[in-house]
């Protein structure tokens, strides 16, 4: 009898406690009782393999993959406020450590608002780790952002590139050479002015 009350409980405790100590977020629902505050705007679906061939290039694409971009490109839409027709809005992706799918979501937001008929420029900011360039198969050598805070002489415009041919309203500036010190190269004051102009 003892053996049996243990064999049932032994692996009852076992599945508790894991699930009592798991603190990943697995779904919505568990953000929304964790940050109720906080909107949703999409759930992208988990597509395995390589990120890099997962771009949707083609602004008539279905895939599941393009369609949640797509979705979140039209909640982020809705959700900047409304202002003057003449300024841009700056949206900013970011996450607290390496790998978390920053240059992925950015990268596949900025062509869904492509596709949506939106102007978008976008800059490639990570100074430490870029990847942009990666996933647009060009070198990492290539001229960008660090370049243009670094150098007063440098235009910004003369470093645009545009990769896709079906998107001709997104452009794109990668991060550029890796600086030193990026602090200091993103603190200096020509980062403002470009976002300015």
């Amino acid at each position: 009898i003892g053996a049996s009350l243990l064999g049932l409980f032994l692996p009852f405790s076992i599945i508790y406690l894991i699930y009592i100590l798991d603190t990943k977020v697995h779904s919505k629902e568990d953000l929304q009782k964790s940050v109720p505050e906080i909107p949703i705007l999409a759930e992208i679906p988990k597509i395995f393999g390589d990120d890099k061939n997962k771009l949707f290039e083609d602004p008539t694409d279905r895939s599941p993959l393009a369609e949640s971009f797509r979705i979140l490109a039209s909640n982020v839409n809705f959700s900047v406020p409304k202002q003057d027709q003449q300024q841009a809005h700056v949206i900013y992706c970011t996450s607290t450590v390496k790998g978390e799918g920053k240059t992925f979501v950015s990268t596949n937001l900025s062509m869904a608002l492509a596709s949506l008929g939106k102007k978008v420029l976008l800059v490639g900011c990570d100074l430490r780790n870029p990847q942009i360039h990666s996933y647009l198969g060009v070198d990492k050598k290539l001229k960008g952002l660090s370049n243009y805070l670094h150098d007063d002489t440098v235009n910004w415009k003369g470093l645009i590139l545009n990769k896709f041919k079906k998107l001709s309203s997104h452009d794109i500036m990668i991060s550029g050479n890796m600086p030193p010190n990026p602090v200091l190269l993103l603190n200096n004051g020509r980062f403002e002015s470009l976002l300015d102009e």
